[in-house]
């Protein structure tokens, strides 16, 4: 938490920028939480609280981070750990819960492009114990945007309690409203490559045409702990999200200046029930430890999707317009319910033996249905599926130093997507082996790792060209370098620092001869990150003062003819503060010295981002 403070991140991306091997915000600032992790796009692999948030892939969302206590980064195939999940990785949000002793904080923020944010958090503990504490948390937020007339705004208020029960008994529960008003900002044509010869802040959508977004949230989680040592867990949770847009939207492959547009009507309803139960325990046999965990989640979404895209009058990038939008055609409209339900049995065993080995095993069976119903052509579609998904790890403690590691995973992700003929796509499937080290040191005050993987990922679902259904290209493999480090230098100065070598991203096999051998979208071969910060007094107290270096090696977009090449940048960020007992302050600037590059392009790789 005190990282987000200080680098400033108000969004998810902005968070996970410089985690090694991940690119975030490779969309552009369009108001969702884009990221990709060892090579594939994992946005829809959010989870909240160890839940799943979404089942669809239409993700069009971004959690509040102001509610957030930490933000974990999970790499490689997960299913046994979380349920469905794409082989990359995912992001798992752990909220602000009550804690044991009473506090209330406020903060205001002020920033470039008319940043102005206020936040508060607020706990009560009236026995000085988290027992019987209750905690609010809230943010209002409004920026606008070096694009002109972007701009996203932001209120959010979640409350919760732990319940004072008995010793065996443990209750929380939480409920958080989030409200968003924002205008996407999707960069302009690159239009082999004369998107130069125009201004970053050109905008050529209209203003006032934007999304408005609704997320109602309440969850809950329970512990029983019986005499004989078995602990019994339920995580459950119900998501509520209310999405509407009427977004104006590049059409088309454009050759500037002029620039096709057209209205994309959105009205998307979602509501997500997910439900986890398990016992586990600990056995301890002398040199041999034990840890066992079984148990059964479960999740069912309804989305109800309604799309229409409408032509409308050519935007003149020589001669900027706005407020005459006319429609040339009405586009048909379409409105999918989604319904996604899944129940998976898991048993997950870790082994320690002599304090040296670390063996983990862990399986997992999956029962899935999709089924699809289009409201106006009056159809339905479904498919079940099942699969088994299962993980093996082996790590030795060579010392209190050093600690090898292997690890094999499996994953397993239904698709809602459909076919030419109708029919619903197969499930995607993942696999990945991995090797590494783990490393120590000064007390543990320098910790670390080391880690080369192989990821293959089949069944991947996209768009076919003409737009009108999806298929399945294959087969992508990612083979890549990682290491982070994270050392404590002494009680005042701290520093980490972050490598990503990504020398195979590509398409294996795909039904579209052009694409094999293709490089993966967005993904660089080279990504690293350096940053420190120091303090003036051991206790934190007084001024800081840090520094960080970020790296972004060159990458490409394609999508079928269309090709992007975005080049390599570095930016460097500084930040000062002051601390006392019961306030702070603080000033962070981004992009010291004011770099413009571009950050990514669209998903057709039609439109390039600054």
């Amino acid at each position: 938490n005190q990282q987000l403070e200080q680098k400033q991140a108000k969004t998810v991306a902005e968070a996970l920028d410089g985690v090694a091997g991940v690119t975030s915000g490779q969309y552009g600032r369009r108001g969702w939480d884009d990221f990709i992790i060892r090579g594939q796009i994992s946005s829809s692999q959010t989870y909240i609280d160890g839940l799943r948030v979404q089942a669809s892939d239409n993700v069009l969302r971004a959690e509040d981070i102001s509610g957030l206590e930490s933000i974990e980064v999970v790499k490689g195939p997960t299913s046994v750990g979380f349920g469905l999940a794409l082989p990359g990785g995912l992001v798992n949000l752990t909220t602000k819960r009550p804690q044991a002793e009473s506090f209330s904080r406020a903060g205001l923020s002020y920033g470039s492009y008319g940043l102005k944010e206020g936040t508060f958090d607020i706990n009560y503990a009236p026995n000085e114990t988290e027992k019987g504490a209750f905690r609010v948390v809230g943010r209002v937020s409004d920026q606008d945007d070096p694009t002109d007339y972007v701009y996203f705004k932001n209120q959010y208020i979640a409350s919760s309690y732990n319940f004072d029960l008995d010793d065996k008994d443990d209750l929380s529960v939480i409920a958080s409203y989030q409200h968003r008003d924002y205008i996407r900002q999707q960069g302009i044509p690159y239009s082999n490559g004369n998107y130069k010869k125009y201004s970053p802040s050109l905008f050529f959508g209209e203003p006032g045409y934007g999304y408005d977004v609704d997320v109602y949230r309440v969850g809950a989680n329970y512990a029983h702990y019986f005499d004989n040592d078995w602990t019994f867990k339920q995580n459950f949770a119900v998501t509520k999200t209310d999405t509407k847009g009427n977004a104006i939207l590049a059409s088309g492959t454009n050759t500037l200046p002029i620039i096709k547009r057209a209205i994309n009507n959105q009205d998307k309803q979602d509501t997500n029930y997910t439900l986890d139960n398990n016992l586990q325990r600990n056995f301890d046999f002398g040199s041999v430890s034990y840890d066992v965990m079984a148990g059964v989640d479960m999740m069912r979404e309804r989305s109800d999707y309604y799309r229409r895209t409408d032509t409308i009058n050519d935007f003149n990038a020589n001669n900027p317009s706005y407020g005459n939008v006319s429609i040339k055609k009405i586009g048909a409209p379409s409105q999918e319910i989604t319904y996604s339900q899944y129940a998976g049995l898991y048993l997950r065993n870790t082994i320690k033996i002599d304090d040296r080995w670390i063996i983990g095993l862990s399986g997992r069976h999956d029962w899935t249905q999709v089924e699809i119903d289009s409201v106006l052509k009056n159809t339905t579609t479904k498919n079940s599926d099942n699969a088994f998904t299962g993980s093996a790890s082996v790590m030795y403690r060579i010392n209190d130093m050093f600690a090898p590691y292997f690890s094999y995973s499996t994953s397993f992700m239904p698709v809602t997507d459909s076919g030419e003929n109708g029919t619903l796509l197969n499930p995607e499937e993942g696999k990945q082996a991995e090797v590494g080290i783990k490393f120590q040191a000064l007390d543990q005050r320098l910790q670390g790792y080391m880690a080369y993987y192989d990821l293959t990922r089949k069944n991947v679902t996209e768009s076919d060209a003409s737009g009108n259904f999806s298929i399945q290209t294959g087969e992508q493999v990612t083979q890549g370098f990682e290491a982070e480090l994270a050392a404590a230098l002494t009680k005042q100065w701290n520093v980490s620092a972050t490598y990503s070598y990504i020398p195979t991203a590509k398409v294996t096999e795909s039904v579209i001869a052009s694409e094999i051998g293709k490089r993966t979208n967005h993904v660089p071969e080279n990504a690293g990150s350096l940053s420190t910060q120091y303090y003036f007094s051991p206790d934190k107290l007084g001024w800081n003062i840090g520094a960080g270096i970020r790296y972004q090696g060159s990458r490409t977009a394609q999508r079928n003819t269309d090709f992007v090449y975005l080049p390599s940048y570095t930016l460097i960020d500084v930040n000062a503060g002051y601390e006392a007992e019961s306030w702070g302050a603080g000033l962070s600037i981004k992009n010291l010295f004011d770099k413009e590059y571009l950050a990514g392009t669209t998903p057709n790789a039609q439109l390039v981002n600054w």
